[in-house]
């Protein structure tokens, strides 16, 4: 059994083996652990950057939320402030006239009673007075602004009124001894108070329509408005200049002052002895001065145009344009000819071409700088034989075959510019569409047949489809 169990004894190269891999499990086991290290410490910077990201978004979110806390703070105060400015004078003298009727009231009311119930009731009574003509000028305000005009002046007169009634009763509350003819200085300011209340706060609500009117561009912004040293020193002329231009709608001052004295001067040189004198003349009698007899409109001459000149670019280019439309009308012409000839008589068409395609062009008035010479394989020009010219035809015929091919050919019988193609020939194009198709070993495309038979690629091209459709049939 010690023979199974005993260890076998290593040879130094395999401890040295052993060692080595020993080794290398050690270094690659420190590797690991380095690079686990370097993950981690990388994960955790990358955790503190997000984390500090996060925060910084946070501060930022919170630096916002007490900015715009503050922003509406501050437009809450602004608002505040606003209404106080508007509002707290009138406070103020509603408050004033309030008081004195409180202190009156106080006094007339039973001396039994006990003094906060007098002084409730005295409140009540300063309250319900002072606030009857506001009540009533807040409903003209409401009505001003709806832009119920009649019923907002009718209610703030009414308004008035009352408010006038209620300053009465105030100035007497504090009047001397003789009565209303006895004022003092507080019945005065109070009764003054009482009266202005209603006109105060209208002043606000006029504010508020002219702010509105203003925004809607309906405000009637009239005449001019000139310097008070001017109005000094001319009084009347000011005065009838800004008349002028409250007339004619101008607002700028200088126009206004320039204008009027314009408008002065024709109307002096319409009546040089004056109005007043002109009108003394007539009361009396008198006949009136002659008047000088305006000269006759002479219409002016109408200016010389400039010579035109060749070194002038657009001439150059208005006389080529000129002479490249000239040409092209001689290129169009003949063909509008043959056209016009081929659609009044087809008849007359049919005998020519029996002759030659050259009797067309001799019959068609073709200029002779234009015309072609035949082609070789056309048949010597005939002559024509005058006949009767039959009925009239349709303009349109569907089933009546082409004659010619009203394309042009050259002189080689390519195609190209200059002259008539050769009359389609099945014959022709059935020869030529073989030798091609022998030649090319595929089926020859419509521009390489029209080039072989002397026609036009879409007649080729016409002749390859009926082809088709008669092998396909």
């Amino acid at each position: 059994m010690k023979l199974l169990s005993r260890t076998p004894k290593l040879s130094p190269a395999d401890l040295a083996e052993l060692r080595k891999i020993e080794l290398a499990t050690q270094i690659e086991h420190a590797r690991q652990v380095d690079q686990l290290n370097r993950e981690q410490a990388a994960a955790d910077r990358e955790e503190q950057r997000r984390t500090a990201r996060q925060q910084e978004r946070e501060e930022r979110r919170r630096r916002k939320q007490r900015a715009k806390a503050r922003a509406r703070r501050l437009r809450q105060l602004r608002r505040y402030a606003v209404a106080a400015r508007t509002v707290g004078p009138l406070l103020v003298v509603n408050a004033a006239t309030i008081g004195g009727q409180v202190a009156y009231a106080y006094d007339q009311t039973p001396a039994g009673w006990n003094p906060a119930v007098k002084a409730l009731v005295a409140a009540g009574v300063a309250v319900a007075a002072e606030s009857v003509a506001l009540y009533v000028g807040w409903h003209a305000h409401d009505a001003l602004l709806q832009g119920a005009r009649t019923t907002a002046a009718r209610l703030r007169r009414a308004s008035y009124g009352i408010a006038l009634v209620m300053a009465l009763v105030n100035y007497s509350h504090f009047a001397g001894d003789g009565g209303l003819l006895d004022p003092t200085a507080l019945a005065v300011i109070l009764g003054v108070l009482s009266s202005l209340s209603p006109w105060l706060w209208g002043l606000h609500t006029r504010r508020m329509q002219q702010v509105r009117l203003l925004a809607e561009d309906l405000v009637d912004q009239t005449g001019a408005t000139f310097d008070p040293a001017r109005r000094r020193a001319f009084p009347i002329r000011t005065l009838m200049a800004r008349r002028w231009s409250i007339d004619h709608n101008v607002r700028d001052p200088r126009a206004a002052w320039d204008g009027y004295r314009a408008d002065r001067d024709a109307r002096r040189a319409a009546a040089p002895a004056g109005r007043i004198r002109a009108a003394w003349r007539v009361l009396t009698g008198k006949p009136a001065p002659a008047q000088p007899t305006p000269a006759e409109p002479t219409e002016p001459e109408p200016a010389q145009p400039a010579p035109a000149s060749l070194d002038d670019p657009e001439i150059r280019f208005a006389a080529l344009a000129r002479a490249q439309m000239a040409a092209a009308t001689e290129r169009l012409r003949p063909g509008a000819a043959r056209v016009m000839a081929a659609d009044r008589d087809p008849g007359r068409l049919a005998d020519l071409m029996a002759g030659g395609i050259w009797a067309v062009v001799d019959a068609t008035h073709e200029p002779a700088h234009v015309r072609r010479p035949a082609p070789p394989m056309a048949a010597p020009p005939a002559p024509a034989t005058p006949t009767q010219p039959p009925a009239p035809a349709p303009e349109h015929q569907p089933d009546q075959p082409a004659l010619f091919e009203p394309t042009q050919t050259s002189a080689a019988g390519r195609p190209g510019r200059g002259g008539l193609r050769r009359p389609l020939d099945d014959a022709r194009l059935s020869a030529e569409y073989d030798r091609l198709s022998a030649a090319l070993r595929r089926e020859p495309t419509g521009k390489e047949l029209a080039a072989a038979a002397g026609c036009s690629k879409s007649g080729a091209n016409r002749w390859m489809q009926l082809r088709r459709a008669k092998a396909a049939a």
